[in-house]
């Protein structure tokens, strides 16, 4: 991932299990929100803090504006 350009996960970097992502590919194997633990939707999406279902999502969305 280039630092500084994109806050995007890769798949590779999920799956690589040497970084920081290890509980985010935990979770999206999982099938649950990284924020409430409560299982993740079919609109669930990565977020700078990992993989969140869209209700989560949203709420971050919501409040950063």
């Amino acid at each position: 991932m280039n630092n500084g350009t994109s806050r995007a996960v890769l798949l590779r970097d999920l799956f690589r299990a040497d970084g920081p992502f290890i509980d985010v590919a935990d979770d999206f194997v999982a099938l649950r929100c990284g924020f409430c633990g409560h299982p993740a939707d079919r609109d669930a999406r990565f977020t700078a803090d990992g993989f969140w279902c869209s209700g989560c999502a949203s709420a971050l969305a919501v409040s950063v504006k």
